[in-house]
């Protein structure tokens, strides 16, 4: 895949570290840039970002999503082909070929996405989001990655939430510079704590399997 992706964006947080330790004693590693958390701070991020020259490659968006799909459990990964933005309607379609390589090589399925502009909690909520744009993974960045700039991207989420039980509270816990709010997400776990359990449970799972993934993506 180093032929394809020249450079890698991931939330900045443990998602990062999680990439940045796959990527470790990879020699000519792709480029790891670390992005805001949440739709308003990628915005304001990418109005900044001075896109690298890519010399014929492209971007690729590694991270963590919610399933929206009964057949998707916690640390699967999908590489996705079309991403809707829930709040415009939009569809957007990531590269092909950088898509279909990543699917081959990492033994992954294709999927479609969905940008939410906050974190979905309910489960119900998520089946109606799979129900409605026929999708397989939630996630808070991909659309305004690919609305935003006109280069190849490509996009892989590992799952690390499904969509059969509710999570914490914590819908409001990402500021719009993508920052957590702690407050907001220590109330949350305290409220509920069964669910805490399993949102951590859950996080640190997909967390080694986007290690383990990008490691399988860019080593020999």
């Amino acid at each position: 895949m180093r032929d394809k992706v020249h450079t890698i964006l991931v939330p900045a947080g443990a998602e990062y570290k999680a990439v940045k330790r796959g990527l470790s004693n990879i020699q000519n590693a792709p480029r790891l840039v670390a992005i805001p958390a949440g739709p308003q701070g990628l915005k304001t991020f990418l109005r900044d970002w001075p896109v690298p020259e890519l010399n014929g490659k492209g971007l690729l968006l590694m991270g963590l999503g919610g399933s929206l799909a009964n057949e998707h459990g916690i640390g699967e990964a999908i590489a996705l082909q079309k991403i809707w933005h829930h709040a415009s309607q939009e569809i957007f379609e990531c590269d092909v070929e950088t898509t279909q390589r990543l699917a081959h090589r990492l033994a992954i399925a294709i999927g479609t996405g969905v940008t939410c502009d906050h974190i979905i909690t309910a489960a119900k909520e998520k089946q109606q989001l799979g129900d409605t744009y026929s999708a397989d993974v939630v996630d808070m960045e991909a659309a305004v990655l690919l609305k935003n700039l006109s280069v190849a991207v490509g996009v892989v989420r590992v799952i690390s939430d499904d969509c059969q039980g509710d999570l914490p509270d914590i819908g409001n816990a990402i500021a719009p510079d993508g920052s957590l709010k702690p407050v907001q997400l220590a109330i949350g776990f305290v409220k509920k704590p069964k669910a805490a359990i399993r949102l951590i449970s859950g996080s640190l799972t997909a967390l080694k399997a986007l290690e383990d993934l990008t490691h399988r993506a860019f080593s020999q």
